[in-house]
């Protein structure tokens, strides 16, 4: 039986990628239970800001999955 060949590599932007998105996502839903109330807008947009970009940058990292 042969062995299939694994691609570490791949596998391995590919879970880098997802977790990104996953900080992403915690980075967004942090920033409005932080601010929750706040007469403060800046800090919370900034913040929310950065977890969506992080987000982004896990979903451009981790499209499809490697073969």
């Amino acid at each position: 039986m042969a062995r299939k060949q694994v691609n570490w590599s791949g596998w391995s932007r590919y879970y880098l990628g997802r977790t990104l998105q996953l900080l992403g996502l915690f980075l967004v839903t942090g920033a409005m239970v932080l601010f929750f109330g706040s007469s403060e807008m800046r800090p919370m947009l900034g913040l929310t800001g950065t977890g969506a970009f992080v987000f982004f940058i896990g979903w451009l990292i981790a499209r499809k999955k490697p073969a």
